[in-house]
């Protein structure tokens, strides 16, 4: 009884503006565990929701296996797509100087000419174009993979150079 008449003449000792800020303070609380509550009840649902589609994606995968060599066998039979072209796309593809088709089958038939040839470092080859004779209808381009190894003298000085550079443009 003796807490109930100390809070009233505290209350009592209070002014109007100390009541007020007392009571929003406690509605600000209420508002944040309410809010709290929420978040927390909604991140339970997100977290079952994530569990359904998991559990969804689970049945997909193992109802969908299938046999690599049946894919393959099945692309190998399939009859060859044709492109269906649309009237405007037939137009200009009769009008064209080159079509196409004319294109692919070509794309590998030229290749330029050089006159002269320069190894400078082993690194780096410097070929001059021949501009009288300049496509060879002959030769035919098959892409070489030669890597070149570098010394760690020649690494170390492009990385001291590229630092130089980073250093001066900032």
């Amino acid at each position: 009884m003796q807490v109930f008449k100390d809070t009233i003449l505290f209350i009592k000792t209070l002014s109007f503006v100390d009541i007020l800020f007392f009571m929003a303070v406690l509605v600000l609380m209420l508002l944040i565990i309410t809010l709290i509550y929420f978040v927390k009840e909604g991140k339970d649902e997100d977290i079952e929701a994530m569990m359904e589609e998991e559990e969804e994606k689970e049945d997909i995968v193992n109802k969908d296996k299938f046999d690599l060599q049946e894919v393959m066998e099945a692309l190998e039979n399939a009859p060859a797509s044709t492109v269906n072209l649309n009237q405007y796309e037939e137009e200009q593809e009769e009008k064209a100087i080159i079509s196409y088709e004319e294109l692919l089958k070509h794309k590998n038939d030229f290749a330029l000419n050089y006159s002269e040839e320069e190894n400078i470092d082993d690194d780096l080859t410097i070929k001059k174009v021949d501009l009288d004779n300049l496509v060879n209808k002959e030769v035919e381009i098959k892409p070489s993979m030669v890597a070149t190894v570098i010394s760690y003298e020649k690494e170390e000085a492009f990385l001291k150079a590229l630092k130089t550079l980073q250093q001066k443009l900032n």
